[in-house]
């Protein structure tokens, strides 16, 4: 291979792996960036350099709040909690498998006589605090200083006017001929200058300026009843394409390009390839497809019925019912190795899977889900590739007692890698798999990923930066015959406000 077509491959890899990571925050600062610097230009084009001003200090002030206000207040608060109770944990469960407050109080006995009402209500009064006062600023301060800061500039430039317009009256008396007096220029852009010389080295991030508290706050303290509609609409509209459009495109492709609405992630494709690579380089660089299959992905049973497993069931919620969704079943690692006692190798293998999450109250347990893939000989269901998959897709958390981790994402991620390895088998052309065919749907898959990423991120970035203010705009005149900035224009009485 080329050494530049080798390099640009790796950092495509990198990019699209950085992006598309779980909880990546790569896109999120792209985006915002897109979104601030459409939002501002939009906004120039229709109230020159009161609006943009107006709209680049809103939005670039609630990125940087929502990123680092939110977060810096919860670090805050944790370390807070930290010197109050010892640890950092979790509240967050599904009652039958990952319990970390249980497990945290189980450990540690409630300080200063508070009992487990207490502590969960203070630790959820740490994560509302953060959240309320960021919306707070968002919502009131930074609105009310940017209107502040408007009127101001403005009256400096009605002042400056006036006192451009004496110097202009006294020279033209003095020089009749002097017909040309230099007009005034200044204003606007001097303060959008000035604005980013202040700001210009602010990091911006993550902004979801479409929060419900935010969108209130903004709507409240709005000029006039015209201001007030714009805000909703961009704010409320805004909405689905913050949080689902760029996924959704994804699934929509996703269903187009291989059948099903799911892609599994770079990172994980990764992990799954070295582990399909190491196993066929131990079978002579080749294995037939078949047998790959099978080993793989072998005769996997979908039940069982076994006398003396009993499972714990999760309560079914209403979300559940609706949609038929079976609900998460338990049972303990104890009882497995009683019912199967006459089988050692089985044993081992359960043991394994039981640490694919911590112990529930100090006693390891097993999904439904789980005792299945332990008695599936597939080697997708090998608890060791499981551990480092799940181990890197959350950061660890899916082994630590103090924290709560959806099983409903993690076997989610599975399926996707079942998937994977359909689409190896499917991709076998001439009946063989080998090192080639395995390359090959590692870049394809990680193509597939950069291209959705793409499409999803085009899509969401054209409607909050271009389409959904242009939208905002049009209502705006379509309800007042005026094409004009609500904050200093009064619809009324069709003039500009002083």
């Amino acid at each position: 291979m080329n050494p530049i077509q080798g390099n640009t491959s790796g950092r495509f890899a990198k990019f699209v792996t950085a992006m598309t990571k779980h909880d990546a925050l790569a896109p999120i600062v792209a985006l915002e960036t897109c979104v601030v610097t459409g939002r501002t230009y939009q906004a120039y084009k229709r109230g020159k350099g009161d609006e943009a001003r107006e709209r680049f200090i809103e939005e670039t002030m609630g990125s940087i709040t929502w990123l680092l206000g939110v977060k810096t207040l919860n670090a805050l608060g944790d370390k807070l909690l930290v010197k109050i109770f010892g640890k950092n944990f979790d509240v967050g469960t599904d009652k039958i498998l990952r319990t970390p407050f249980e497990n945290f109080m189980k450990k540690n006995p409630a300080p200063k006589g508070l009992n487990p009402t207490q502590i969960a209500l203070i630790k959820s009064g740490k994560v509302l605090t953060s959240i309320i006062l960021a919306n707070l600023f968002i919502g009131f301060v930074v609105p009310k200083l940017n209107q502040a800061l408007t009127v101001k500039l403005r009256k400096e430039r009605k002042a400056e006017m006036q006192h451009q317009n004496n110097k202009d009256t006294f020279i033209i008396q003095q020089n009749d001929n002097n017909a040309n007096a230099t007009s005034f220029k200044g204003g606007p852009m001097n303060a959008i200058n000035a604005f980013t010389n202040v700001i210009e080295n602010t990091n911006t991030g993550q902004l979801l300026s479409s929060d419900c508290g935010i969108a209130g706050g903004r709507m409240y303290n709005a000029r006039s009843k015209e201001e007030r509609r714009e805000i909703a609409i961009r704010d409320i509209g805004s909405i689905y394409f913050y949080m689902w459009a760029s996924s959704h495109v994804g699934n929509v492709l996703n269903m187009i390009e291989c059948g099903h609405p799911s892609r599994l992630n770079p990172t994980t494709a990764g992990i799954l390839d070295k582990h399909l690579q190491e196993y066929i380089s131990n079978n002579n660089g080749s294995m037939n497809v078949d047998e790959f299959k099978a080993k793989f992905l072998g005769d996997r049973i979908k039940t069982f019925d076994k006398e003396g497993l009993v499972f714990a069931k999760e309560k079914q919620s209403a979300i559940g019912k609706l949609f038929n969704k079976n609900p998460l079943e338990v049972t303990t690692l104890a009882n497995f190795e009683k019912v199967y006692n006459d089988n050692p190798e089985l044993i081992n293998k359960a043991r394994e899977m039981a640490k694919l999450q911590p112990l529930r109250a100090g006693e390891a347990v097993l999904t439904k889900q789980q005792v299945i893939d332990t008695l599936s000989k597939a080697e997708i269901d090998n608890p060791k590739l499981l551990d480092e998959v799940f181990t890197e897709f959350t950061n660890g958390a899916s082994k630590d007692e103090l924290k709560y981790v959806s099983n409903k994402s993690l076997y989610k991620l599975k399926s996707e890698m079942e998937q994977y390895v359909e689409t190896v088998c499917k991709s076998a052309k001439n009946g063989k798999v080998d090192k080639k065919l395995l390359d090959t749907i590692k870049k394809k898959n990680l193509t597939y990923n950069g291209i959705n990423f793409a499409a999803g991120f085009i899509t969401a970035a054209a409607f909050l930066s271009t389409f959904i203010p242009k939208i905002q705009y049009y209502i705006t005149k379509k309800k007042t015959g005026v094409d004009a900035f609500p904050g200093t224009y009064d619809f009324e009485h069709h003039k500009e406000i002083d």
